[in-house]
């Protein structure tokens, strides 16, 4: 167990305790009209500030929500010596018995960060602790509760100097005036706040939010009170409904931290189910790009194969039945890698012998004379051996189709943690790479792979299509037979 966590289990243990002495405190006072109902809620709200303050302040220990939490159930303890029947405790809880309302409003205002970001949430937060912390201790000094009309059966106040009830109402009403004020102007910041959030934010932050704004309403009609004359117990009810309502600013604290779980879960799913769709679209696209870029640069060749067995069909009937045996075993072996490409493999020799291998066999079926060169023996992962196969396998079938070119060259380098291919031929040049789907195509898997395609064609100078990936064992490396 972490530093943190034990000084937290310890602050819980001394909340606890402190909750059953408040309760033995309220029970057996002699001045509170209903101390069940009032120990009762009084429990509620600080066991609740401090539980859900202790397990913020565990989750987030850089956010200081935490601690204004639980520094509001603490605060609430000490509220509650004002029920005391020892002088010295009465007292003191007189003083302290607004703190927690301050400790609130600095929570609310400083939510969801747990820190004052401007300037006016300081003289806010300023204010409210000047109300229930510093006035008190000018107040205390003038109020005597023997000759107060609501308390008669209050303990003495040992710190009374003058019994000048007229100076204690104006001081009171002054202090009413300006608590009124910020709870207002706090009510104000926490409805913009809720307009101007983007919809995360109120997922998780609205229910607080909310429920601040309604205990701050309850505590701007007991503030109001204060300005009329005292006939029977309303001030009372809405006290207590003021702590019914406070209770539930932990609680929706809890629930929007459920929200806030469940929509980041939901939207992981629809991410998830994002993510698979586009494989399954990326893969459909993977194999047509096989298909295309593997078997077409087969069947082009078979399909001049055919018009030139058809041209010597009159004057060479033996040189054409060879050139169909050879279309017919041109045509086999296309269908076999068909059949392979179908399934989403690669093509057999490249699996069974490695790229160079893969590379001369395309060589040797091209319509030209193509020379392979190659150098370097790093390994390289599979799905770039792939990439580089029908990046070669694209630009011979071009080349073979536009270019009326007399040869090619087509060259690989594996050094320096990368492999790059190469091809290269002597036609007419003036290729686009973003004017067809084939090298668009390639560009567009080979960029998936960290990769990056260069296609050179100046007019009368011939092509060169380059990829180039990097080689880092991101996957298990192809092996190369060759």
């Amino acid at each position: 167990m972490n530093p943190l966590r034990r000084a937290l289990f310890g602050l819980g243990a001394a909340g606890f305790v402190t909750g059953i002495l408040m309760v033995v405190v309220i029970a057996t006072s002699d001045h509170v009209e209903s101390p069940q109902l009032e120990a009762g809620l009084s429990l509620v709200v600080a066991w609740s500030f401090l539980g859900t303050g202790l397990y913020a302040w565990d989750r987030r220990p850089d956010n200081l929500t935490g601690p204004l939490m639980g520094a509001v159930g603490f605060a609430w303890f000490l509220s509650q010596l004002s029920t005391s029947n020892i002088p010295g405790l009465y007292a003191a809880g007189l003083i302290l018995s607004s703190l927690p309302f301050g400790v609130l409003i600095h929570l609310l205002v400083a939510f969801p960060s747990g820190r004052l970001e401007h300037r006016f949430d300081r003289y806010l937060v300023g204010l409210a602790y000047f109300l229930t912390l510093v006035y008190p201790c000018v107040t205390i000094l003038f109020f005597d509760p023997v000759t107060a009309d609501e308390c008669t059966t209050c303990p003495a106040n040992p710190l009374l100097v003058s019994d000048n009830e007229d100076l204690l109402g104006a001081l009171f009403s002054v202090q009413s005036a300006l608590a009124l004020c910020g709870v207002s102007t706090l009510i104000w910041r926490l409805v913009r706040r809720q307009r101007v959030a983007d919809r995360s934010e109120r997922i998780r932050n609205a229910p607080v939010w909310w429920a601040g704004g309604a205990a701050m309403f309850v505590v701007a009609l007991l503030l109001l009170t204060e300005f009329g004359p005292e006939k029977g117990n309303f001030d009372d009810y809405v006290y207590y409904l003021a702590l019914a309502v406070l209770a539930t600013i932990p609680f929706a604290f809890l629930f929007g931290l459920l929200r806030s779980r469940l929509s980041e879960v939901e939207l992981e799913l629809r991410k998830s189910r994002a993510r698979i769709a586009e494989a399954g679209y990326a893969e459909r696209r993977r194999v047509e790009r096989d298909l295309h870029d593997g078997a077409q640069q087969r069947l082009v060749a078979l399909a001049l194969e055919l018009r030139m067995a058809q041209a010597k069909l009159d004057r060479d009937p033996a040189g054409a039945a060879e050139l169909l045996d050879g279309a017919a075993n041109e045509l086999a072996a296309a269908t076999a890698e068909l059949r392979e490409l179908a399934r989403g493999l690669h093509p057999a020799v490249l699996t069974e012998r490695g790229l160079v291998a893969a590379l001369e066999a395309l060589a040797r079926r091209a319509p030209l004379p193509v020379s392979v060169e190659a150098h370097g023996t790093e390994p390289a992962p599979a799905a770039a051996e792939a990439a580089a196969y029908f990046v070669v396998a694209e630009a011979l079938t071009n080349v073979a189709r536009h270019a009326h070119a007399e040869r090619a060259a087509i060259s690989v380098d594996r050094t320096e943690g990368r492999l790059e291919v190469e091809v290269r031929d002597d036609g007419r040049g003036g290729a686009n790479a973003a004017g067809g789907s084939g090298l668009r195509g390639l560009s567009e898997r080979v960029a998936a792979l960290d990769g990056r395609l260069e296609v050179a064609s100046r007019e009368g100078e011939g092509t060169t299509v380059r990829a180039v990936f990097p080689t880092g064992v991101t996957q298990t490396p192809a092996r190369d037979r060759s």
